[in-house]
């Protein structure tokens, strides 16, 4: 039962951390704001890091292609439109309105390109990241470890006596 409760301290301390840091507090004011060691406050800033870091990455994964894919549509969409204003014969619209269409057809065919070219660069960049995220991971696995294992091999407080 204490786990939960101080998971719970935890989390709403670093909601407060996350505040502070967003006025401009320094992590000495936030400590002393919130009567805990500066160290306490070090950690509760690496996690929000990490945390933050783990959203961008949901992000980068879940939510940009779903968004690169639907702007893609979008613009197709309006391509469409341009060319049928332009195309119809009906009298409906202007030779002005017609202009105006090819104009927008234009700008929506170099942002479509735009988007294009920025997609896969995107997604490439987010592809690397992945990748040096696995080489760092485990390099920090490898150097883990090697830390741990000596701290195994340590008598516990009960053997000292």
């Amino acid at each position: 039962m204490g786990i939960p409760n101080n998971r719970f301290v935890i989390t709403e301390r670093r909601e407060k951390v996350h505040i502070m840091l967003s006025h401009g507090l320094n992590e000495s004011e936030i400590a002393v704001q919130l009567s805990v060691g500066q160290s306490t406050i070090s950690r509760d800033v690496n996690a929000i890091k990490k945390e933050s870091q783990r959203t961008i990455e949901q992000i980068a994964k879940k939510v940009l292609p779903y968004e690169f894919g639907k702007s893609v549509l979008s613009l197709n969409q309006i391509t469409k439109a341009c060319w049928n204003i332009y195309k119809d014969n009906t009298g409906l619209w202007t030779n002005k309105d017609k202009l105006n269409a090819l104009k927008l057809l234009k700008d929506t065919e170099r942002t479509k390109i735009e988007v294009l070219m920025q997609g896969p660069i995107n997604l490439s960049v987010q592809q690397m990241q992945e990748e040096l995220k696995e080489i760092v991971d485990a390099n920090e696995t490898g150097q883990r470890s090697f830390f741990v294992l000596p701290a195994l091999q340590r008598p516990n407080d009960g053997d000292l006596r």
